[in-house]
């Protein structure tokens, strides 16, 4: 049997809730309908990032069932390992931005380089819990996530990634097909850079870097850079090519 298999079977035969969750109080009943899952599914990622916020590290399986208030086997039923958890919250903070962003590209009005800049801002930098969890989620060791887990998680956001670029063509009607994924790409990777570069690690975490002279914050020095580089691929706000929805 293979690792994935085994730990499939694992989540599959997980014990049910017959018990109270850690911490005390009786533990709820197995969800069945599609939507008390979805909450189910909901609760534990809420729990998880609210341990997120006031630790700045990944809690155990244990813990975060006893925020939800669930038996630790329930997570096991959603979750085959804590790093699952974190992963899922992190595609869940990705997949809120991308629905805003095509929400705003295909919606009546313009869209700008500025709104872009808002939009960032709104969702990665100043969202004290993204960049942390996303270096967390890029550091997981090969075996911490199931590879079918790894897969769906890459599937999504590559399918969010081509919509969404494929609207920012629209918008700017010059680009070749392809330079807006290129261009989100591109984008992300120079606020991962930023952030590990400026020495970006769990907020609460105190380690000691040399300062880099020249360099304001993590938000400033993002937002100078992904301004620059949008303004530069697409044009200035206000320029001709930039269209208006209908």
């Amino acid at each position: 049997m293979t690792l994935i298999e085994k730990l499939l079977f694992s989540v599959l035969h997980a014990a049910p809730d017959s018990g109270a969750a850690s911490g005390g109080g009786p533990a709820r009943s197995r969800a069945v309908d599609p939507e008390d899952k979805e909450a189910r599914r909901s609760a534990i990622l809420d729990a998880a990032a609210r341990l997120f916020e006031e630790r700045g590290e990944l809690s155990n399986v244990a813990d975060i069932a006893q925020a939800a208030g669930l038996a630790k086997g329930t997570v096991y039923l959603y979750f085959p390992t804590k790093e699952a958890v974190y992963l899922a919250l992190h595609q869940r903070q990705l997949e809120a931005f991308f629905l805003r962003l095509c929400e705003q590209l295909t919606g009546p009005g313009a869209f700008t380089v500025t709104d872009m800049g808002a939009l960032t801002q709104e969702h990665f930098l100043r969202n004290r819990r993204y960049m942390p969890l996303c270096a967390f989620c890029m550091g997981f060791a090969p075996d911490a996530v199931p590879e079918a887990i790894w897969d769906e998680f890459h599937g999504r956001l590559g399918k969010h990634m081509m919509t969404a670029g494929s609207a920012i063509e629209q918008r700017w009607t010059h680009l070749a097909p392809g330079e807006g994924v290129r261009l989100l790409k591109h984008s992300y990777a120079m606020m991962v850079g930023l952030f590990h570069l400026l020495g970006g690690h769990g907020h609460h975490a105190e380690v000691s870097r040399p300062t880099l002279p020249g360099l304001g914050s993590y938000e400033d020095e993002a937002l100078i850079a992904l301004f620059r580089y949008w303004t530069a691929v697409v044009g200035p706000d206000g320029a001709s090519h930039a269209t208006t929805q209908p």
